[in-house]
């Protein structure tokens, strides 16, 4: 039986709410609503708890923190969003920064509104689609990654480190490849082999079959054997330390 697609909603306007709960319960039998929040602080507490496939959100442009300030503190999140909004300014903001599936624009036209989710579902099957295949491409060491152009598959032995620039992340590998795919850092950290990869800054992850040496002097970095230099986060030296066992 496939698993349903966790949704989250935030619309602080119960007639709002109403409508967009009708929508989802006619159309989408795939989509299981989990949480229903009203305010920043709700919305909050459940990203704390929960982990949601799907964002249908309201912006709450006139609360102390709107939605996007909120979404912008929690790093990780891979889920697909769809923004609504009477405002088109955080239109621009939301492309520009977050990976929507849909913005729209109140009020809410019930057919556009269809159309977004249908996408949104899409993706996120693609999404779960893509996961469980690169779990079992690693137990052969072997990873997909989506670059700009094609899927390509690389030897985890081949990576050197992992790089965080903004919403991309940059697979620095052997003889001076790099490939960049639009998936932040943490998802591919789950992903590595636990007992090779270790995140030493919230920028880098590294492969430690690939470090000839640590420096100490000068605050705490990684020489790697391709000569690149990678700073140690301080709240991280310790830890690095006990996964080396030295």
């Amino acid at each position: 039986m496939e698993k349903k697609i966790k949704t989250l909603i935030l619309e602080k306007d119960e007639s709002k709410m109403k409508l967009i709960k009708d929508i989802i319960d006619e159309f989408f039998p795939e989509i299981e609503i989990i949480s229903e929040a009203k305010n920043s602080e709700q919305l909050i507490d459940f990203l704390l708890q929960i982990k949601p496939d799907l964002f249908l959100m309201d912006v709450l442009s006139n609360e102390k923190e709107n939605t996007l300030d909120i979404l912008a503190e929690f790093k990780n999140l891979d889920n697909e969003i769809i923004i609504m909004s009477s405002d088109e300014f955080f239109a621009i903001r939301a492309i520009n920064q977050y990976r929507v599936s849909g913005f729209m624009v109140k009020p809410i036209n019930a057919l556009e509104l269809k159309k977004a989710i249908r996408k949104a579902i899409i993706d996120v099957q693609n999404k779960k689609i893509i996961r469980e295949s690169t779990k079992k491409i690693l137990s052969q060491k072997i990873i997909p990654i989506s670059t700009f152009n094609a899927i390509d598959f690389i030897k985890v032995n081949d990576i050197i480190y992992v790089e965080a620039d903004g919403r991309y992340t940059i697979f620095h590998l052997e003889g001076g490849i790099e490939k960049v795919v639009s998936k932040n850092l943490g998802e591919y950290e789950k992903l590595l082999p636990l007992n090779l990869f270790f995140r030493i800054h919230h920028k880098y992850v590294i492969n430690t079959m690939k470090v000839k040496s640590i420096v100490k002097t000068e605050g705490n970095y990684c020489l790697l054997k391709n000569g690149k230099s990678l700073s140690i986060a301080k709240r991280r030296q310790e830890p690095f330390r006990r996964f080396l066992n030295i």
